[in-house]
This record gives structure tokens, C-alpha cells and sequence, in this order.
């Protein structure tokens, strides 16, 4: 995932020298609020010491925190009321952050078609958007995106053609944060007594233009391609195991939470195929259905090819050794990403009856007996897995 992610920055691996002088953007796309919760601030402020709504809550707990949280305190993430934090809203939300995150790259052609002056439908004409994004779980438990943005030219052969000189980097990155402010999604309720919700980002966003942003570790050091490379690539490695310990109080919660949707979803007189009949199945990524890695056709280069080019290098690491021949795999890296264009397929020309049903009597009957056995085993796994789930509500 790194040299996918690198090579659409830093070019390179049969993507061409052109591609580095096309704009780009590094994006970070948040969740709303779903209730206060502890976290760090910067220059080692207090975590909330000051509250509109009074200083406590409707349960009586408190509103505010003056406490500066280090790197390490479990109390990260937490919300200061458990009661309060809506966590309905958040696996709502967190349920269509796909389907977000494509109405995102929707609004965002269109803008920068606005911004050409050109139909949307034909912007394929004059530019095209390109994007890699990996989806990280913060420690509230809920996920943010990051994403690299390309702006390259019109679709060519090997789809990497320069970029229009009407859009730079800055502006492209003001098209990011335009688009992002103007997507609203809205979604059913999960059932008929629950209300239908209109989901969008947070305000938290962050959009700049990768060789002028400045790190946000060391501000007088430039954002480097390869940094935000491989900033992606760490963001891809990231599961919901790794947003702290994922046995807190919360994160229970949350599972919880999921569970008693889904057992709504499933209730009598609802939509057998409504958009949440599978929640349940998505608990251990805390309701999060979409890819945790994804990029645009023409981004790069495919997974595929990177693994087919693994082979090959493989197989000639294993036939050099064997022959005590050096190797230079620098000089072969065209080679062995070429496509197999050799690949021979077998086709049979001519058909013959050989014959149908089962060879005898006995092996029909021993058939159906096992099919009746696997129908009896899976009914028992359902009715176990119901009465698990059942306890573990109650």
C-alpha cells in the first residue's frame, strides 16, 4: 500500500515524471461531535474548562474537565457523560461514511467543473480528479479519512496527462474544503419510531497543498510527497484494535449500541432489507462497513501489479542465486510490471455427453441425508448465535 500510495506522489513504477507537477492536496475529513468527550489540546491546554450549558449535565455529571491529558491517559476518547453522548447518531454515521465520502468526490468534480467553466459532464474532457484515501479510527471510536487529491488532465491512454493551468494547488485545495462544507446525506431511520437523519463532516478539516503546508510536528520544515506517503500508508495499517483498548466502558457501549439496532432493524413489521439488517455483522470494526484503503482507477498502478512484479522478482531472486548471476532489479522494474500479455488460455472445441444425477441409488439417498444433516447444523448454529446475543442484552 506505501509504493501504491508513493508512486502517485512521487511518481515512478510506470507512473510518469509529469504527474509530480499536478496539484495536490492533503486532506483530513472528521466525523461531527456525537457528545464531549476527553482529549488533548494543543500548547497543553486544559481538556474543557469552560461550558455554555451549565456546569453540569442533565445526569449530573460534569460538563467541564481541567485536566491536561497526556499521550497515554485512558481517559482519551471517553465522553465526560456516557448518558449524553449519542450513540445512535454515531453508528448512524459511521454506517454511511462510505456513502459520505462518495458524495464528497461527487461535489468535488463538479466544483472544480464550476471552476473550469466547463459542464460537468464534460470535465473528463479537460480534467480529471484523482484520489487516494485510508479511513483511521480515532480513540472515540468513530473513523476520520485522509486523502491525497490529484487534479491531472484529460483521460489518455495510460490516464496521467498534465494538469490544466487554471487550477493550482491552493485552489485546489479551496475546492476540497468547499466541497466538503456542502455534503449532506440523508438517511433513513432504523425504524419506523426512529427519525430519518441528515449526516454530513465535521467542521474540523484540514486541506492544504502538500508542497507549501508546512508539518505539523516541526512547522518550518516543508510537507514533503514522501511524508504524505507515508503518512497514508501508517493510517492503512491502523484497525479498530488499535484506537486504544478497545474493552473501555465506551467502546462497549458502542457495541452495544450496534447490537440493539440491529435487533431493531430485524424486528417484525420492519424493512426485511433495510439499510441496517446487517449492522450486527460490522460490530468488531464498531459499525464501520467501507474499505479501509481505496484510491481512484488512475491514481497509480493496481495492487495487482505490484504483486504480479513481487512474483517475478521472486522468481528471478530464486533463478539468480541458484546460478550464482548478479542481479539489478532497478534496471528490470518495467519488465516485471508489465502486464502478462503472454498468458495463454485453454479452449475446448468440442463437447460430449458423459452424464447427469447420481451413479446409484445408494449415493442419491447418502445425498440427501448429509444435505439434511448440513440444513439441521446450520438452524442449531442460528438458534445458539440467537440465544448468545440474547444473553448478552440482557
Amino acid at each position: 500500500m506505501f509504493h501504491l500510495i508513493r508512486c502517485g506522489v512521487t511518481v515512478g513504477k510506470t507512473v510518469p515524471e509529469s504527474v509530480a507537477d499536478n496539484p495536490l492536496v492533503f486532506a483530513t475529513l472528521t466525523a461531527p461531535s456525537f457528545g464531549t468527550v476527553h482529549g488533548r489540546r494543543d500548547q497543553g491546554h486544559r481538556c474543557h474548562p469552560h461550558s455554555r450549558r451549565g456546569p453540569r449535565c442533565e445526569h449530573g455529571r460534569q460538563r467541564t474537565c481541567h485536566a491536561t491529558h497526556g499521550e497515554d491517559d485512558p481517559a482519551l476518547g471517553q465522553p465526560l457523560c456516557p448518558d449524553c453522548y449519542d450513540y445512535a447518531w454515531h453508528l448512524v454515521w459511521q454506517w454511511w461514511a462510505p456513502d459520505l465520502w462518495r458524495r464528497f468526490t461527487i461535489a468535488l468534480r463538479r466544483l472544480v467543473a464550476k471552476a473550469l467553466e466547463v459542464p460537468a459532464t464534460r470535465l473528463v474532457e479537460v480534467a480529471t480528479v484523482q484520489n487516494a484515501k485510508v479511513a483511521e479510527y480515532q480513540l472515540r471510536g468513530v473513523v476520520h479519512f485522509h486523502a491525497l487529491i490529484r487534479l491531472d488532465g484529460p483521460r489518455t491512454g495510460d490516464g496521467f496527462a498534465a494538469a490544466p493551468p487554471a487550477i493550482d494547488a491552493d485552489q485546489l485545495a479551496r475546492l476540497v474544503r468547499d466541497a466538503v462544507a456542502s455534503v449532506r446525506l440523508t438517511v433513513p431511520g432504523v425504524d419506523a419510531e426512529d427519525p430519518s437523519r441528515v449526516l454530513a463532516f465535521g467542521r474540523q478539516l484540514d486541506a492544504r497543498a502538500v508542497r507549501t503546508s508546512r508539518r505539523t510536528d516541526n512547522p518550518d520544515r516543508v510537507l514533503t510527497p514522501e511524508q504524505v506517503a507515508g503518512y497514508l500508508a501508517k493510517y492503512a495499517t491502523k484497525s479498530a484494535e488499535d484506537t486504544g483498548v478497545t474493552d473501555n466502558l465506551h467502546h462497549r457501549r458502542i457495541r452495544a449500541s450496534a447490537y440493539s439496532l440491529t435487533d431493531r432493524a430485524q424486528a417484525p413489521g420492519t424493512d426485511a432489507e433495510g439499510p441496517y439488517e446487517l449492522l450486527g455483522k460490522w460490530v468488531p470494526m464498531l459499525g464501520f462497513r467501507g474499505h479501509f484503503a481505496s484510491k481512484s482507477r488512475r491514481y497509480s498502478l493496481t495492487l495487482g501489479a505490484l504483486r504480479r512484479a513481487r512474483r517475478r522478482a521472486q522468481a528471478l531472486i530464486t533463478s539468480c542465486r541458484a546460478e550464482c548471476r548478479p542481479l539489478d532489479l532497478a534496471s528490470l522494474e518495467a519488465d516485471l510490471l508489465a502486464d502478462e500479455d503472454e498468458e495463454t488460455t485453454l479452449v475446448v472445441g468440442h463437447w460430449h455427453y458423459v452424464g447427469c444425477g447420481w451413479a446409484s441409488e445408494g449415493e442419491r439417498v447418502l445425498a440427501i441425508a448429509a444435505a439434511a444433516r448440513a440444513r439441521e447444523y446450520a438452524q442449531w448454529r442460528a438458534e445458539q448465535r440467537k440465544a448468545r446475543e440474547s444473553q448478552r442484552h440482557q
